[in-house]
């Protein structure tokens, strides 16, 4: 089976002390649930922690407290970079972004960091996937992104050939975002990136463009986040074969879920059980898709009526807002994604996948009886440590 991980951005832990206590109190209870030697943990560090795993006696604390709550980190969270659990987060999620010199030096800061924390030859790190578009100007942060992804690679290449240990940063496409589709991501890999990102990383490697060359597809790759392709109404399987094509290494799989209503023109139940799920902490990019292909996308959840009306006949219309992965879907009312989250796990396996996390961080914020996050992640890596047993192995093709 794979490494299989929770994300620990459902915790509101935004300094050492608490990230801690997370871990003594909720992932050594879910592991022991669930009977298990040890726990996947896709550890979520942002800029304070960062900045305070600088000291070593604070970096053995940590270890320390892994090692005795039985979590494996075997990959790491570096999206949000700011309280991610604090009242409203919306677009403070996506800051600092890829255009910003802070967002490059926490993620430098993580390497060796990470090298400590985890036991892993190789060891990921997801992150934004550039910037937000609404919060950029112009037609200039494509290539700021690249250059400043360069840098990392460069970093990195040199930190392996120092340490032996491979860091591969995995940019996340999600709903209006720089990389927002598959398309996205095999434009920038075949044009910024290769341009730009490829300039940066050869003037910090001595002008060696072999070296270069090798580290962008080392140190950089994806984390494939199955709701946010939902989002997208793409064909999961043939997003993750256009960018591993491009070059973009699918190097992590978020397995997530959405919510949606299928036929939303004659199901107001369901459309305002989705109304309903608006709130002020997280964004939610809401998208509806006709069977012609048309997409209407709103910014938040609160905008549905909206998105709707621009597109009277929707076959489908669904949100970001991550739901456990074990509701199963409905024909009317309040369905789920869950079985295309199915299809892009099988997808991102044939394409050699062996990084996988659940990644629900809205247990506060889902119904009330919903709301105990430690039984809920218990379940949800339950459910798919089942069905791991039943897919594809890793590098396999469906068919081959």
């Amino acid at each position: 089976m794979l490494p299989l991980a929770y994300s620990s951005n459902l915790h509101a832990a935004e300094n050492i002390p608490s990230l801690i206590h997370a871990l003594q109190t909720f992932s050594a209870a879910v592991r022991s649930s669930l009977g298990w030697p040890r726990l996947g943990l896709d550890l979520r560090l942002g800029s304070t922690m960062i900045h305070e795993l600088e000291d070593p006696a604070t970096r053995a604390g940590l270890r320390n407290a892994l090692d005795a709550a039985g979590c494996d980190p075997f990959t790491f969270n570096a999206f949000p970079l700011r309280p991610f659990q604090a009242a409203v987060v919306k677009r403070n999620a996506y800051l600092p972004d890829w255009t910003s010199p802070e967002r490059l030096g926490d993620t430098l800061r993580l390497i060796p960091l990470v090298a400590e924390l985890s036991d892993h030859q190789e060891i990921t790190i997801s992150t934004v996937p550039g910037t937000y578009r609404p919060l950029v100007a112009g037609g200039g942060a494509a290539m700021q992104v690249a250059t400043a992804l360069g840098r990392f690679a460069a970093a990195a290449a040199r930190f392996e050939r120092e340490r032996g240990r491979t860091v591969v940063l995995c940019l996340e496409p999600e709903p209006w975002c720089l990389l927002e589709t598959s398309w996205d991501v095999a434009a920038f890999w075949t044009g910024p990136l290769a341009q730009a990102g490829l300039a940066a990383c050869m003037a910090d490697l001595d002008q060696d463009g072999p070296a270069a060359r090798r580290a962008l597809r080392t140190h950089l790759g994806i984390c494939f986040d199955t709701c946010h392709l939902s989002l997208a109404f793409e064909d999961q399987a043939a997003a993750a074969r256009r960018m591993a094509q491009a070059g973009a290494r699918i190097a992590k799989c978020q397995f997530s879920a959405a919510p949606e209503v299928r036929s939303p023109a004659t199901d107001p139940d369901g459309v305002a059980a989705l109304a309903a799920l608006a709130e002020m902490r997280f964004m939610h990019q809401t998208a509806a898709a006709s069977e012609a292909g048309s997409l209407s996308k709103v910014e938040d959840l609160d905008q549905l009526d909206e998105c709707l009306a621009r597109l009277p006949n929707a076959r489908a219309v669904r949100s970001h807002f991550h739901i456990p992965v074990f509701r199963e879907p409905t024909a009317s009312g309040l369905s789920t994604t869950v079985d295309d989250s199915l299809a892009g796990l099988v997808a991102c396996r044939a394409e050699g996948c062996t990084h996988l996390s659940v990644e629900t961080y809205t247990w506060s914020v889902l119904s009330p009886s919903e709301r105990d996050a430690q039984s809920g992640t218990t379940r949800e890596l339950a459910w798919l440590a089942q069905r791991l047993r039943s897919l594809p192995e890793p590098g396999a093709r469906v068919g081959s």
